[in-house]
């Protein structure tokens, strides 16, 4: 069965009271005595031009593209899996079965048979650093990740300014979707560089400037504790780097100690690169709501976290290549901490939507996300270690729009 397509093809609603009240109603001689028959007659004219219209309202708008008989990993927990999707506009109107969802299909509805390729929510990087450059170095940076399936990047400006950043990303003017972290830093007149959060309006519809990022040592006490104030008090996101367990052990307490827990909820504070130590504060990192987003390389808890209730997010760092991270979160080499293959997938999908607060946009294959979408060269869940390298997307959507497509 497929799920959609939401209104105005729902006839549940307000048109099809409209509908069935005008079918129901009746225009009676006795009721206009006085009328001559030609206003009798505009009268049921209007009723049924009326009726005409709240019919329209009713019949449901066919999906501009439809992919149909594929294996499709939706990350959405209450249906795992589908066999097609239908999208109009921007956005995903039905998930279902492909005989259910190739039969919404209009006449000018696209359709492609996936011919049982692998489709997953499009890859959402939550921790890449700015290759710094301009517009021009830009580009092919992005269009490599899309060509791997990524479709969103969270982009941590490193040594250059937001502005500088936000510039360069509108200028380049690619199809992702980027949310964009300032790094506060000390200058070297002892004032803090970026140390106020980028007023509204954002750059564009695919640039979100807001994040803050912090790489904080055992010497950083300081900044630490101003980094958590700032994150309690500003809508930016809180992302914070600890070089050691001790200091993840202090941010965690500053963390307790600024304000509620259930306002920290809300603000999903960041780890990122959490060391062994967070499996000994994953309840308490579960507590405050805190994130955990875990860049591919080294003995990095991944499994632990994930099962003790802690939200996880995984991120490439600067290569691109999700693959490469879903091989590295799934090896057999990780021993107890490695994911299955529908746990990485999602780390990298819909945790980093969570991430950045935009879970309930894009992440997902479900009625109402965004479609942004990724149609896999290999399928992840039959393949392992060295058979997860060189794959890539042979069809990469961003709210519906083609951005990428190979043979």
């Amino acid at each position: 069965m497929a799920i959609g397509i939401p209104a105005p093809g729902d006839c549940s609603g307000r048109a099809g009271r409209t509908v069935r009240h005008i079918a129901a109603a009746r225009v009676s001689p006795v009721s206009l005595p006085q009328c001559p028959s030609r206003t009798v007659r505009c009268a049921s004219a209007a009723a049924v031009m009326i009726f005409a219209a709240a019919a329209a309202a009713c019949t449901p708008q066919a999906p501009d593209l439809v992919l149909l008989s594929a294996r499709i990993f939706t990350a959405d927990p209450g249906r795992p899996w589908a066999e097609a999707v239908a999208i109009r506009g921007a956005r995903i109107v039905a998930v279902g079965s492909t005989a259910d969802v190739g039969g919404l299909a209009g006449p000018s509805t696209a359709k492609r048979d996936l011919g049982g390729r692998t489709v997953i929510p499009g890859f959402n990087d939550a921790h890449v650093a700015d290759p710094g450059g301009d517009a021009a170095s830009i580009r092919p940076f992005v269009q490599a990740a899309l060509g791997y399936g990524v479709t969103s990047m969270q982009w941590f400006v490193g040594a250059r300014t937001v502005a500088e950043a936000g510039a360069a990303l509108v200028e380049a003017d690619t199809p992702a979707r980027f949310r964009v972290f300032r790094m506060p830093r000390v200058g070297p007149d002892g004032a803090t560089i970026e140390s106020r959060p980028h007023l509204p309006p954002q750059p564009s519809p695919r640039v979100d400037i807001r994040g803050m990022g912090f790489e904080l040592g055992e010497a950083d006490r300081a900044r630490l504790m101003q980094a958590v104030g700032w994150g309690y008090s500003t809508e930016d996101l809180l992302a914070i780097e600890p070089a050691t367990d001790q200091v993840l052990d202090t941010y965690v307490g500053a963390v307790e100690r600024a304000g509620l827990a259930e306002v920290w909820a809300r603000k999903r504070p960041r780890v990122e690169q959490a060391g062994v130590g967070a499996v000994a504060l994953a309840p308490r990192l579960k507590a405050q709501g805190m994130v955990v987003v875990q860049r591919a390389g080294g003995d990095r808890p991944l499994a632990s976290l994930l099962h003790a209730g802690v939200h996880l997010a995984l991120a490439s760092g600067s290569h691109r290549d999700p693959f490469a991270v879903i091989a590295w979160a799934t090896s057999p080499e990780r021993g107890d901490e490695a994911l299955t293959m529908e746990e990485a997938i999602t780390a990298l999908t819909r945790g980093g939507a969570y991430a950045e607060f935009s879970d309930r946009e894009k992440g997902h294959v479900s009625v109402g996300a965004l479609a942004d979408l990724a149609v896999l060269s290999i399928d992840p869940f039959a393949a392992t270690g060295d058979h997860l390298a060189g794959g890539h997307s042979v069809l990469t959507l961003v709210g519906g729009r083609t951005v990428h497509d190979v043979p």
